[in-house]
């Protein structure tokens, strides 16, 4: 009779669980406000890329293609670093 009542007493904990609030709303009420604040941070005048959109784009061809053949340049012949390695690599 009394593992009966321990079985019982069991399965009642067991149904009672089922019911526990599983949901944390203290922290999901401020889930992403840490990146959101970090980015407000990081950025100084959130109105610059409406303001200067006209002023990007204007330009001569020629300055816009030389800094763009000057900018590939870097990638096809990278300049040279002075990079001192050791014992690493091995």
């Amino acid at each position: 009779m009394r593992s009966m009542n321990l079985g019982f007493a069991a399965i009642g904990l067991i149904v009672l669980g089922g019911c526990a609030a599983t949901a944390s709303p203290q922290f999901d009420a401020r889930f992403g406000d840490a990146p959101r604040a970090l980015n407000a941070q990081q950025l100084i005048d959130p109105a610059a890329p409406s303001r200067n959109a006209q002023a990007v784009a204007k330009g001569d061809g020629r300055t816009t293609r030389d800094a763009m053949d000057r900018h590939a340049e870097t990638y096809r012949s990278p300049p040279p670093t002075n990079v001192i390695n050791i014992g690493l690599g091995r």
